[in-house]
């Protein structure tokens, strides 16, 4: 069983992915029963993301262009999406 390092063992607060992402929030797939996505490029790929977490009515608007940082989660699609990865949504701001 490796052992921490003092590194790892004295953090106060959980790393935080700085790499801001942007992409748009999207309802095209709210016919199906999926709710609110946001669709981002990466490596020339467009990659749907399903926010994990309700995004506030603010920003739950279809085409706003958003900021924000993302964690992928390995865990089912909810009931009616069969596009899109689950994801952790943090950070998120208007572009």
């Amino acid at each position: 069983m490796a052992s921490a390092t003092a590194s790892e063992s004295n953090t106060a607060s959980p790393v935080t992915n700085t790499a801001t992402s942007s992409g748009k929030v999207s309802h095209k797939y709210r016919a199906s029963g999926c709710s609110t996505v946001i669709i981002l490029m990466q490596d020339e790929t467009e990659l749907t993301l399903i926010p994990k977490d309700k995004l506030p009515s603010e920003m739950d608007v279809d085409g706003l262009e958003v900021k924000f940082n993302y964690r992928t989660l390995r865990m089912a699609q909810p009931e009616g999406c069969t596009t899109g990865q689950p994801a952790e949504i943090t950070d998120l701001s208007k572009k």
